[in-house]
């Protein structure tokens, strides 16, 4: 009952963004990471599965993209950031040239997503990341601490039903990207590994 009550919520893309709003505290998590790591990297920027675009306004709309598989959640984003560029498109095959993308993050994503469409999304940014290019990912990963009674709870009503721990989300991204940094993070309820890096040369990715 539970669940299909959130999956009510995902349907209409603004009460859901009230839900994520309220159980991560605002995104304090998120506003920290978006900050310290990724704004003023050079563009242009990717956005993996933005949904609603509640991080567009992080970065310059000339050259900002986010992309997502939910028409409703593109349109949506639409109208919460009118100046930005959103597009309806799956990330296992995007639509985007070799090397044109200065910096791509994926926030939430993975654990939705089977270990085959994770590596087909992962070598796709690969692909479309500048050399010097920076990707940052923050994925859910089992809560860490006893005292967090909320954080189970939140996973098992979770649409995304593979949540991972940090070590397997590394066995995912390190065929195709160099880290230059990976940690933990909070944000309100909500517990997530995160992942800095760069991509490996091709030859050295897909062998």
């Amino acid at each position: 009952m539970l669940r299909r009550l959130v999956q009510s919520l995902a349907a209409r893309p603004w009460m859901f963004d009230l839900l994520r709003w309220t159980l991560e505290a605002g995104y304090r998590g998120h506003h920290h990471l978006i900050t310290k790591e990724l704004q003023g990297y050079p563009g242009p920027v990717l956005d993996i599965g933005c949904g609603t675009g509640v991080f567009a306004h992080y970065f310059d709309p000339a050259e900002y993209l986010g992309v997502d598989v939910c028409a409703a959640y593109v349109a949506a984003a639409q109208r919460r950031s009118p100046g930005h560029r959103f597009a309806v498109m799956d990330a296992r095959r995007l639509d985007l040239a070799d090397g044109s993308q200065g910096l791509c993050f994926i926030s939430g994503v993975l654990h939705h997503l089977s270990d085959e469409d994770a590596h087909a999304v992962l070598s796709e940014v690969a692909r479309v990341l500048q050399p010097t290019g920076r990707l940052a990912i923050w994925e859910d990963i089992p809560t860490q601490s006893w005292w967090n009674p909320i954080g189970p709870i939140i996973h098992r009503l979770d649409l995304g039903d593979r949540i991972r721990t940090p070590t397997e989300y590394l066995d995912l991204i390190e065929p195709y990207f160099a880290l230059t940094h990976s940690g933990l993070m909070r944000s309100g309820w909500m517990d997530y590994a995160v992942y800095l890096g760069v991509p490996k040369p091709r030859q050295t990715a897909e062998t």
